[in-house]
């Protein structure tokens, strides 16, 4: 703790303020310190096994609503995954039940933004994940998209950044059953710092026509990049703390979409 605390104030000293690439660092140090490049895998497998099951019970579920319905309940589902985030202090996880009883009570700041994805016919979706169990719900979404028309790829992190999903749990999840193409991003930052990914995922990016970006990680770093001739996103997340609700103008644990044009750094 007393070095990832020195580090911490050297980031700061130097002027840099993303606070999540600086957690991307720090992490990466606490893999360094523990020898351990994946300290979450255990609590992840649990996580994707019950998201999983959530999962099962709300496609049944949507599988009796109407077009728009559907929609509206995936957009809610893909929510309330953001939810089930291990790097929250005080988190403890809800039960497959208490999250359905969330989703069909829940309410969405900026729900209106989501009209975007009603007609989304031959475009190319980028999807980027955030948390494991948070991806099985994230499923719903994709398969309601791809139903619409849209080719949609999944984004997942090449190596470890907290309880995030990485190509280590594509199999678990089952994403390719659901995504057209699933593709690594080429860091284990926290985002998809456009100084670390691939060259892979770079080309893929130039052909987004929409980007979902989940989580509030996603949103720290890719909010410094917002434009007004950028490519159309969609900001999906739950603001789980003080800062992030501020910038937001939203309360603390409030669920939040909200459009945004951000220009692609590749």
């Amino acid at each position: 703790m007393s070095e990832l605390a020195r580090r911490y104030i050297e980031y700061i000293k130097s002027g840099e303020l993303n606070v999540t690439y600086i957690a991307s660092e720090l992490f990466r140090a606490v893999k360094e310190f523990l020898n351990d490049p994946d300290p979450y895998r255990e609590i992840k497998a649990e996580a994707n096994e019950n998201g999983l099951k959530l999962y099962f019970r709300l496609k049944e579920y949507a599988n009796k609503l109407s077009e728009s319905e559907r929609l509206m309940l995936a957009i809610k589902a893909a929510l309330i995954g953001n939810s089930l985030d291990l790097g929250v202090s005080g988190y403890s996880p809800p039960s497959a039940d208490e999250l359905m009883e969330l989703v069909s009570k829940m309410e969405v700041t900026g729900l209106g933004e989501v009209s975007i994805l009603e007609e989304v016919r031959g475009k190319t979706i980028i999807y980027l994940l955030d948390n494991a169990g948070e991806a099985a719900l994230d499923k719903l979404l994709a398969e309601e998209l791809r139903r619409r028309g849209a080719y949609v790829i999944a984004v997942v992190k090449s190596g470890s950044f907290q309880n995030d999903v990485t190509v280590n749990e594509v199999g678990e999840l089952k994403l390719k059953e659901s995504f057209d193409d699933v593709i690594a991003s080429g860091t284990d930052g926290s985002s998809i710092f456009f100084n670390e990914i691939s060259s892979d995922f770079k080309e893929v990016l130039k052909s987004a026509d929409l980007i979902i970006s989940k989580g509030m990680a996603h949103y720290e770093y890719l909010s410094d990049y917002e434009s007004s001739e950028g490519v159309q996103l969609i900001y999906m997340l739950r603001a789980k703390c003080g800062p992030i609700a501020r910038s937001l103008k939203v309360a603390k644990g409030s669920y939040v979409v909200r459009r945004a044009k951000v220009k692609i750094l590749v």
